[in-house]
């Protein structure tokens, strides 16, 4: 049957709107990769926040038989996150409820909720939730259930299979069930009886079958995630419970995950970690059975394949060149409520291996940045393997597990295996006590010749798992594509059979996420693998991973980061095929979502686990735009910024007045035209500030120290918003501070001219920027005598972007001078509530923490809206594409209470975005302090 893609496009734009559908073929594209080495670009793409959405979605689906896979975060490793026909992600507002049970027992979670968020309630009452993926700061919910996601901590104790409590579905059909609900129950009784008929009958079934019974346990004994939770046949008899287990694992192709409620874990106070390094991989494997227990909480052994990519990189103990070659290590960390019992647990751990030769002697230390040091170097072998991988390759994860005794041997079956199919890099580490093996390789993907080398190693990787150990060909990863060939192999075919069944009974069209864990395709892992042409070094890095998403302010908007690389890497692939027509075609299509919409906040270098930045990547591919009639603009505003950046501050105290005269519409219309005449006009915002004054200092006093201060653009250009209570421009208010401290202030006199460039770079004018940022630096050298005198500068993303100038002077943040320099000394009179914004420079500066205690020492109570990590103004951005700034904020108001009237930054463009979003006044924090050292 030949499906109207056309025709299902027009209905469910109908239905749902065209905001939340789209068959656009960039955005099909980029919302169509996932952390796996797969691409399948889907028909349609729809992003559901609502139930009733989905419930549509899947209605139109069923009439035109289309399949649909459901997406979460799409961190997903194994190819289970894509699909073709319609991919349905879930949207950036909806399915994110938290509700904690009042005993704190259990908490119910919307599928979109990030998992770090989840622990994030929880933690004041020392609970979390039982799965610890490494991706928990990224991944949704609604992921981790369908993958069974573990980690380094829950093993198979503390899985979402072993912690769920109940779960709110959406079945193929459109039927809702919640299993923990007496009354949704009794309702899906009656209209689904067959279906709970025939979950009995298997359970049943299997139950009375020891031969498979006794298999399936055993399988599960160690990690699993190869197939179906056929587990849950075995476990339990009632059809509900069957239903709740078997969707953990299920990766979309049984039901979709409307909410969870887990049972909550305690969360350890007291931690010690030890770094025990043996002379070989044998000895390290021979200690995990030992140790197994409740004195040890995590256990992760690395290969020596793995201590040599980390030994040498920053931050790992300098002593690893100096081990002897074959060496392993273990990282042991034990945790417990009380000091007694770490105690206790530690010195168990050491007394039971104490027979095994070590190559330094075992040490707990319980201090964090002793033991971070130990977890970095575990933490950093995915980043340090995948950002110094050669260019063009892939960077592949795979995880099995075995029996604890096996360790050893299959560790050295892996490595021999590596070295046999040509991929010498590949390392090998993992969740130890669960028998779980990580290992990655990087292999090209270039030729035939690459893949069929890779599809004959995954063959042999196969029959070394299950045909000599019996083993997990997946452990946590989720079975996906890259092991659906091998499902059978590993379970045989009875319990094959009783998958195929199962998938049958919810799914009976296969609509739902089809050729994912059951895959009659012996070679579907092999196939539709994601290209990685050699691009440029800030693409080439990126391992599409998707940690940036949480963080970037576009992500809601259009893209994020990993979504502009992967068209970028398109566009490319399409250029070297040689179809040069459909690359500059595409090129043109995504201008808009790739290159002018990006905010360049750089936040995704924090979160990337490569330290990418497509912020330095969008500015780079921003200066072949630049025209030549706009470069002599550029030149001129760089020649004669001080008057220009004058006349921008009579502009606005011109347009204020306009304003009061003519009203919010005229002033809007006169915008309107001013912007098709040049697009240096911006777009009208009734909270736009009045223009900026620069102060002048009080005359010296004797026997008091200096300090040169230097108002950064945005204070001294724009002034206060019709929101602010105060009328004082931020250098007033920073001046008249510093003298209140005790400091005589000096600034430069020709501060007007002044700029560190970040206006230039935002445009891909490096040449400009970097002339003005030296010209800043020079200058301020020379008024601070070479740096005796302290150099302040009042906006974080100013003073970021001169430090990266390397100034031979210390420049300081004005955060960070008011925090060790005036805090400490003067007395405050505190105020009620305020709000705090942590924008993206404060955190690439991490000066996060001296925000916050200066907005404590200041304020009876803080709110820090979640989620709100950058306002998305991106300098001067947010007044020429404004909806960069309205999709970032557009949360920002309900997340504020009432209550609360200002809000606090220290960056005044920022907070001109912030202000308008929020409907309160957002200032400088230096307003604060000075308000409350009166």
């Amino acid at each position: 049957m030949t499906i109207n893609y056309q025709v299902v496009m027009d209905i469910l734009t109908s239905q749902l709107g065209s905001k939340c559908v789209t068959n656009d073929p960039v955005r099909r594209f980029a919302w169509s990769t996932d952390a796996s080495y797969f691409r399948i670009v889907p028909e349609i793409v729809v992003h559901a926040d609502t139930i009733d959405q989905v419930k549509i979605t899947l209605n139109v689906a069923r009439a035109h038989n289309v399949p649909v896979t459901f997406r979460a975060a799409g961190t997903s490793l194994s190819g289970q996150a894509i699909g073709e026909g319609i991919l349905l992600i879930l949207g950036h507002d909806g399915f994110r409820t938290i509700e904690i049970s009042a005993d704190k027992s259990s908490i119910s979670l919307g599928a979109a909720v990030i998992g770090s968020d989840a622990n994030a309630a929880l933690k004041p009452f020392n609970k979390k939730i039982g799965p610890d993926p490494a991706t928990l700061a990224s991944a949704q919910v609604g992921g981790m259930v369908a993958n069974n996601a573990s980690g380094m901590c829950c093993g198979t104790a503390q899985n979402s299979y072993q912690t769920i409590k109940s779960a709110k579905l959406m079945l193929a059909d459109g039927t809702e069930l919640d299993t923990g609900c007496p009354d949704s129950k009794a309702a899906f009784n009656q209209s689904h009886s067959v279906l709970l008929a025939a979950l009995t009958d298997l359970s049943q079934l299997t139950q009375n079958n020891p031969t498979l019974s006794a298999r399936i346990r055993k399988k599960f004994s160690i990690k699993n995630t190869t197939g179906y939770s056929i587990n849950s046949l075995v476990d339990f008899s009632d059809p509900f419970d069957i239903i709740n287990h078997l969707i953990v694992g299920s990766e979309g192709t049984l039901a979709f995950v409307n909410e969870i409620t887990y049972h909550t874990v305690e969360e350890a106070q007291f931690k010690a970690s030890a770094m025990a390094v043996f002379f070989n991989m044998e000895d390290a494997a021979s200690s995990i059975p030992l140790i197994k227990g409740d004195s040890v909480a995590a256990a992760e052994l690395l290969d020596w394949a793995s201590i040599k990519s980390v030994t040498g990189k920053t931050g790992m103990p300098e002593w690893l060149s100096q081990l002897p070659e074959g060496a392993a290590i273990l990282l042991i960390e034990s945790r417990a409520n009380d000091a007694q019992t770490l105690d206790s647990y530690t010195n168990d751990v050491i007394q039971k291996i104490a027979h095994i030769k070590t190559e330094r002697p075992i040490e707990f230390s319980k201090d964090p940045a002793v033991f971070g040091q130990y977890w970095a170097m575990r933490s950093g072998l995915f980043p340090i393997i995948g950002g110094a991988r050669p260019k063009g390759t892939s960077v592949i994860i795979e995880d099995v597990a075995f029996e604890l005794e096996h360790l050893a041997s299959a560790a050295a079956d892996l490595t021999a295996l590596f070295h046999k199919h040509g991929y010498p890099e590949g390392v090998i580490y993992g969740h130890a006590l669960a028998g779980n093996f990580h290992f990655i390789i990087t292999p090209t993907f270039a030729s035939q010749g690459d893949i069929d080398r890779f599809h004959a190693f995954m063959q042999d990787v196969a029959d070394m798992v299950i045909n000599k150990y019996d083993g997990s060909m997946k452990a946590e990863h989720g079975t996906g594509r890259a092991v659906a060939p091998f499902v059978e192999m590993e379970w045989g075919s009875d319990a094959y059979t009783l998958m195929k069944q199962i998938k049958q009974i919810f799914d009976p069209s296969g609509l739902l996420n089809p050729g994912v864990i059951l895959n009659n395709d012996a070679q579907v892992h092999v196939k539709n693998i994601k290209p990685c042409p050699v691009v440029d070094d800030f693409v080439d890095k990126c391992i599409e991973c998707g940690f940036c998403e949480k963080t970037c302010p576009t992500s809601a908007l259009n893209f994020s980061p990993r979504q502009r690389i992967a068209v970028l890497r398109e566009i490319e692939r399409l250029e070297q095929s040689g179809d040069k027509k459909a690359a500059a075609e595409m090129r043109a299509s995504s201008k808009y979502d790739v290159i002018d919409t990006c905010a360049a906040c750089q936040l995704c270098t924090i979160a990337c686990p490569v330290d990418n930045s497509m912020g330095q990547l969008v500015r780079k591919l921003r200066t072949p735009y630049i025209t030549t009639t706009e470069q002599k603009v550029l030149d001129f505003q760089a020649k004669h910024f001080g008057a220009v950046n004058q006349v921008i501050s009579t502009g606005f105290d011109i347009l204020g007045i306009l304003h009061k005269v003519t009203g919010d519409t005229i002033t809007n219309s006169l915008m309107n035209a001013g912007r098709m005449i040049t697009k240096e006009v911006p777009y009208w915002n009734p909270d736009f500030p009045k223009g900026g004054k620069v102060a002048k200092p009080s005359a010296h006093k004797p026997n008091q120290q200096t300090v040169l201060y230097f108002p950064a653009c945005g204070g001294r250009t724009f002034g206060p918003t019709p929101k602010d209570p105060d009328n004082r421009t931020l250098p007033e208010v920073v001046i008249t501070l510093l003298e209140r401290a005790g400091y005589n202030v000096i600034i430069p006199d020709n501060t007007r001219h002044l700029c560190c460039g970040q206006m230039w770079e935002s445009k891909g004018d490096f040449k400009n920027a970097d002339a003005k940022r030296d010209e800043l630096i020079d200058a301020l050298s020379k008024l601070s005598d070479n740096g005796k005198v302290p150099v302040v500068v009042d906006a974080l993303s100013c003073t970021y972007r001169t430090l990266t100038g390397n100034p031979k002077v210390a420049i300081t943040d004005l955060v960070e001078f008011m925090h060790d320099n005036l805090l400490p000394n003067m007395t405050i009179t505190k105020k009620s509530n305020v709000t705090l914004h942590q924008g993206c420079s404060a955190r690439k500066m991490k000066l996060e923490p001296k925000q916050q205690a200066i907005a404590d020492a200041c304020a009876k109570h803080v709110v820090l809206p979640a989620g709100i990590t950058c306002c998305g103004y991106a300098g001067e951005k947010g007044l020429y594409k404004p909806e960069i700034n309205a999709s970032a904020l557009r949360n920002i108001k309900k997340l504020i209470p009432a209550e609360t009237k200002e809000g606090y930054y220290a960056n005044r463009m920022c907070e001109v975005g912030l202000t308008q979003h929020s409907g309160i006044s957002y200032r400088h924090l230096a307003y604060l302090l000075e308000e409350c050292t009166r």
